[in-house]
């Protein structure tokens, strides 16, 4: 905990302001609740600004409490599911613009090749129907499987799609593992952060509507996601790395920190 709040002090000093893209928003999220935790004060600034923004979940996050006694994947599931509808109304997201490819959770970094290529055309489909200015997706180097492989996917897709997009990578899981954080923040030059300033609210008001994530199952007496995570992330302001491994050809007007 302490390594990782001093690797998010690094970043605080090492860090610019985010300037956006005029444009639709493009927001990819491996799990309902990863949107939240890695920009949901930027997604509720965004639509505060009148700006569209998309949020596709890859997977529907049925494995979020393997093997408990009560509750069935299936169930877990819908409850995942209906948790991001609300979420995301709270951040301000049109209920046409969140999008569930409902791809089995814990999966996706072992997809066989059909299904891969299912999923990569899926992606790129929605990279030509929405034509984002700019795309926010998982850290390559996230330290969740799933993370990575979403990353991955949408990789592969914007290379299909061949769009002209800023692509920014947002930490989550990155947060708990603080050697990995500190070599992201070494290698890549590219750090921007967002202020939470008045939205810090709202973004906490739409995560504890991920009841199931941040309360513990009973009879189980842990949550899903660990409080001291959350602490991390519950800050003043939002960083995002500019996509070392999917660099976006500069155009479009930027405009001054929305």
């Amino acid at each position: 905990m302490l390594m990782s709040q001093l690797c998010q002090l690094a970043l605080r000093f090492a860090s610019r302001p985010y300037v956006a893209r005029s444009g639709s928003t493009l927001v990819f999220a491996p799990h309902p609740d990863d949107e939240t935790l890695g920009c949901g004060a930027l997604i509720a600034r965004k639509r505060n600004g009148g700006h569209a923004v998309h949020v596709v979940f890859f997977t529907d996050g049925a494995a979020s409490h393997p093997s408990h006694p009560r509750v069935t994947a299936s169930e877990i599931a819908a409850i995942r599911a209906q948790e991001a509808r609300r979420v995301l109304a709270i951040l301000g997201v049109d209920s046409t613009a969140i999008h569930f490819l409902n791809e089995a959770d814990g999966t996706l970094n072992r997809l066989n090749s059909a299904s891969r290529v299912a999923l990569v055309a899926r992606t790129t489909a929605l990279l030509d129907t929405l034509q984002p200015a700019e795309i926010f997706l998982p850290s390559h180097a996230d330290g969740s499987s799933e993370h990575e492989a979403a990353f991955h996917f949408v990789a592969e897709a914007v290379a299909r799609s061949q769009r002209d997009a800023a692509i920014w990578e947002y930490p989550v899981w990155l947060w708990w593992n603080p050697l990995t954080l500190l070599a992201q923040i070494v290698k890549t030059t590219g750090r921007y952060r967002v202020p939470t300033e008045d939205f810090l609210d709202v973004k906490r008001h739409a995560l504890f509507r991920y009841r199931s994530q941040l309360a513990p199952l009973p009879p189980q007496s842990e949550p899903a996601l660990p409080r001291d995570l959350l602490r991390l992330i519950d800050t003043e302001a939002e960083y995002f790395f500019h996509s070392t491994l999917l660099e976006a050809r500069p155009s479009g007007s930027a405009r001054p920190v929305i």
